[in-house]
């Protein structure tokens, strides 16, 4: 019996050594930014006003994004995205378009840019009714935002800018990024971030091209933590000779 337990804890050790540098391997971008959270293929966008056409968001629209996070880093590395008795999604509202401009991109295609401000994302623990949705099945906006906002609010905050880019190329060849700024500024967890709502990058890719029934847009990427580094301020000898007097 001894045996059998010890050969389970060597299993569960090598796992764990297997694992966790993958893990954290994923948690360091290549320019050593700290990674907070990501989200692979599955991000769905979809906007309430003007109809969306031909990668054009009319200004004023609303744009909403709904999403299952793949992946924790410090300092929510807590948390698991692969618990099997529940999940965690992101919402991002209220983000209001202000409107598209296209210029010229390469010979003759074109670049789509849209702004879109004044929104807020908010990321729930909940249980698991919406992670195996993909491209192919998860449901209209309508139907599938209830479970996208299921559970309690462990971060929430500020989306200050969100920019999306779609080129279109001459050869019809179609690409998309989004960038943008965000807050932390309340859920259960915000005690683990600094004071001051620090602002923190999010971006990746955005998919344009048929997007599933009732969406503009179909994404996957990443926030960086927020830098919470203090400024430094340049001094003299002289000053630092003032202070202890």
């Amino acid at each position: 019996m001894k045996r059998i337990l010890g050969t389970a804890v060597l299993f569960a050790l090598l796992a764990t050594s297997v694992f966790a540098p993958l893990a954290s391997a994923q948690c360091v971008t290549g320019t050593g930014v700290n990674v907070l959270l990501k989200w692979d293929a599955n991000g769905f966008s979809f906007e309430n006003g003007a109809p969306y056409t031909n990668y054009v968001s009319p200004a004023g629209n609303v744009l909403t994004n709904v999403l299952g996070v793949s992946l924790f880093c410090a300092p929510l590395s807590g948390l698991n995205p692969n618990d099997p008795a529940k999940e965690y999604t992101m919402v991002w509202t209220g983000l209001v378009s202000g409107g598209t401009v296209t210029t010229p991109f390469g010979a003759s295609g074109s670049k789509y840019s849209t702004v879109y401000t004044g929104g807020s994302f908010a990321l729930y623990e909940g249980p698991v009714n919406a992670r195996a949705w993909t491209a192919a099945t998860v449901p209209v906006p309508g139907s599938a935002l209830g479970a996208y906002t299921d559970g309690a609010i462990v971060l929430s905050g500020a989306i200050d800018s969100l920019t999306t880019t779609i080129t279109r190329s001459s050869l019809g060849t179609v690409n998309g990024s989004f960038r943008g700024k965000y807050r932390v500024t309340g859920g259960t967890l915000a005690n683990l971030f600094c004071p001051g709502g620090a602002a923190g990058l999010m971006d990746g890719l955005w998919f344009p091209v048929a997007p599933p029934a009732g969406y503009t847009g179909h994404n996957n990427g990443k926030f960086d933590a927020p830098d919470c580094t203090t400024p430094a301020k340049t001094t003299s000898w002289g000053r630092i000779k003032t202070m202890y007097r």
